[in-house]
């Protein structure tokens, strides 16, 4: 199949399993349609037809998904499969309901997705090129309410909206009113009851609402943007379902430090005093040379030999000072005994003044050297622990965070 090009019509088909969208496909002229009795994996299959001037998109339906393909996996492959056929442009939603007032449920989350269709067609209106196809005789406001809710409510975005009620009359009972009156075809489609055998009746009607489309498509118009949680890259539509959840701002490894830079100081004071100690004061005998001495020794013949007592002042060793009292001839610390010119004897961290090699008095963080009580310095997933979130898949199936 070749891609699609802009002057081709494409068809979307909108809606749960059994509202008619693969019937429909075959009036528009798709082949090898199965009608009918499916298999659940047929029923969640995205079908791409060739048809008459273009493509017919046969979907699954947003509630027909099990417990391994919510809806909006459904939405996202739906995306996926118009991309991979190179489906840039649609020229008309068929929106398949049946009346039921319990379905606004339902009908909001298919409101949201044929809105999405549009998302980045500036000034676009997706539901100018919308047709509610209702399955049944009558037509309710469901759809429409639901669609106008996601809205705000705006009754103006659906004023061009086509409406299409229809019933198979192969599919009444004998004993139903359209049967047992006998009308003609035309008479019939009045009523919005066709049959299945005459598919060129249903056609004209889907190209009497469908008019004009194709000379205004609406554009998917691709974007590529990236999800501030996790490593997607994408038109938001085409992004897997998984994101990271709540990121938190974290200090990834922390170490234990005193504040500061090691130095080293004295921790007391100095003082004065002698290095060597204190030479008591002492008395000497020594030869007398005094005239009185020689004479004793002439008369002595030298016998007697005086001598005098000498006195000998005390002194502090390491300078000579004779004063016992004095406050000493250098000057010391008195934590070590060195000399005040010397390099400190203990070593502290200049912030905290604390001991080097005491408990660390503060934890702060290796990368940033933050305190580990400020503001983390790098991202990490709550849920998985990545602490590399922006360059990785997503872990959760939570909302991406996609710029507008």
């Amino acid at each position: 199949m070749s891609s699609a090009s802009s002057s081709q019509r494409c068809i979307l088909a909108v809606g749960n399993t059994g509202n008619g969208k693969s019937f429909t496909a075959t009036i528009f002229g798709a082949q090898n349609v199965k009608i009918g009795h499916t298999t659940k994996s047929e029923t969640q299959t995205i079908t791409v037809y060739d048809i008459k001037g273009g493509f017919y998109i046969d979907t699954p339906g947003l509630d027909d998904s099990d417990e391994d393909k919510n809806d909006d996996e459904t939405v996202r492959l739906i995306y996926l499969k118009m991309v991979e056929k190179g489906i840039r442009n649609l020229t008309t939603i068929l929106w398949f309901v049946m009346p039921d007032a319990r379905a606004k449920g339902s009908y909001k989350r298919q409101a949201r997705f044929i809105e999405s269709l549009a998302k980045y067609h500036i000034g676009k209106n997706v539901w100018d090129n919308t047709i509610i196809v209702t399955k049944g005789d009558r037509i309710e406001n469901g759809p429409r309410d639901a669609a106008n809710e996601i809205r705000e409510h705006n009754d103006n975005l659906l004023s061009n909206t086509g409406e299409f009620n229809i019933l198979l009359y192969e599919s009444l009972l004998p004993t139903n009113v359209y049967v047992q009156m006998e009308l003609t075809s035309e008479r019939l489609n009045t009523f919005g009851v066709f049959k299945e055998s005459e598919p060129e009746r249903i056609l004209a009607k889907y190209e009497s609402l469908i008019e004009g489309h194709l000379e205004n498509p609406v554009c998917l118009n691709l974007r590529k943007v990236k999800c501030s949680k996790c490593s997607e890259e994408t038109d938001p539509r085409l992004a897997s379902l998984k994101c990271h959840t709540e990121i938190e701002l974290i200090h990834p490894a922390t170490e234990d430090v005193h504040r500061g830079n090691v130095i080293k100081i004295h921790p007391s004071s100095n003082y004065r005093k002698h290095s060597d100690y204190y030479v008591e004061a002492t008395t000497r005998q020594e030869f007398d040379d005094s005239p009185q001495a020689w004479t004793v020794r002439a008369f002595s013949f030298g016998g007697v030999n005086p001598t005098r007592s000498v006195f000998v002042p005390g002194y502090w060793k390491c300078c000579g000072n004779n004063d016992a009292n004095s406050s000493g001839c250098k000057q010391v610390y008195h934590c070590c005994e060195r000399d005040y010119q010397s390099s400190g004897c203990q070593k502290i961290f200049d912030e905290c003044k604390h001991n080097y090699g005491g408990t660390p008095c503060l934890t702060i963080c290796k990368d940033c050297k933050e305190r580990s009580d400020t503001v983390g310095c790098k991202e990490k997933c709550k849920d998985c622990n990545n602490d590399n979130p922006h360059n990785t898949k997503g872990c959760t199936h939570i909302s991406h965070n996609f710029p507008n």
